[in-house]
Formats: C-alpha cells, structure tokens, sequence
C-alpha cells in the first residue's frame, strides 16, 4: 500500500468513496487535495483504497475525510493513512489536530486522540463548514497534540 499526495484526477473516486461512507463532501472539491492523501493499492496501482484530508489553520489542523473503500477494511489501510498525514502536518509545523466523529471515537481515541469539549476548540476550527454545519451537533471534537508536552483536553 502506498500513501501519496491525491491529484486532481482523484477527486472522482475520493468524492464517491466519501458519499458512500455518508461523509461530508459539500464543502469540498478537487481544488481542496492540496493537503489529501491517497493509499494506493499495490496490486492496482490506480485503485485508490483510501484517501485522508487535511485543512490548515497556522498550527491547528482539522484531519477529516478519512475512507477507506470497503474491500480494504482491516488491512490496516486507516492507520497507515493517518501516520502519514500526522507526519505531514507535523511537517507543516502543525502542533494539533482536531477531528470530529459519529462513530470513530474509540478507534482515534486508541490512536492518541482525546475527546475535546466543543467550547475548547479554536474558533479557527469552530468556523469550518464540518464543524458549524456539516457534521451534526453530537459528533464527538478530538484533539491530538503532534509535538512538544501534551496537553489535557477538557
């Protein structure tokens, strides 16, 4: 499996891949991939397997779009995705990510993430699209600090 940069021409497959998970997609278009990746197939390299985006606000990052197609659901396919683009943020000099879930909060929750209550969250995340309208009011906020001492979310 390899994780890549989405390109335009992905938009297609990522679009549908996220329709088909019932995740937002109303706020974003091929123009957004500028911080997607992609998990290729290594069988068929043009199969997309998975794709995660990133939107960037100074050192605050929201992680969202994480799919992942059907026929690779446990091969490990999100967690792959997910350290790639911690390292790429990371690499961006973003200090945290926030995240919001219906039904993920235990699998992020294993992976470091902790619940944030909605009040605590920067306002540049507060006025996203996902966040003030797409995602519906009882999505659970999460937080991970990428570098320097942890923090405590309340």
């Amino acid at each position: 499996m390899d994780i890549v940069p989405a390109s335009v021409s992905d938009w297609s497959t990522i679009a549908a891949l996220l329709q088909q998970a019932s995740l937002p997609v109303d706020d974003l278009d091929s123009s957004h991939l500028d911080n997607f990746l992609v998990a290729r197939s290594a069988e068929i390299s043009s199969e997309i397997a998975g794709a995660i985006g990133l939107e960037c606000f100074g050192d605050t990052g929201l992680l969202r779009s994480l799919v992942v197609a059907d026929a690779h659901r446990g091969a490990g396919v999100a967690r792959k995705l997910i350290a790639a683009l911690e390292t790429r943020a990371i690499g961006i000099g973003i200090e945290s990510l926030y995240l919001l879930t219906i039904d993920a909060d235990e699998y992020f929750l294993a992976r470091g993430y902790l619940p944030v209550e909605r009040p605590n969250v920067p306002a540049s995340i507060r006025a996203t699209r996902e966040f003030s309208e797409l995602c519906p009011g009882d999505a659970v906020v999460m937080r991970k600090a990428l570098g320097g001492a942890p923090t405590i979310a309340r």
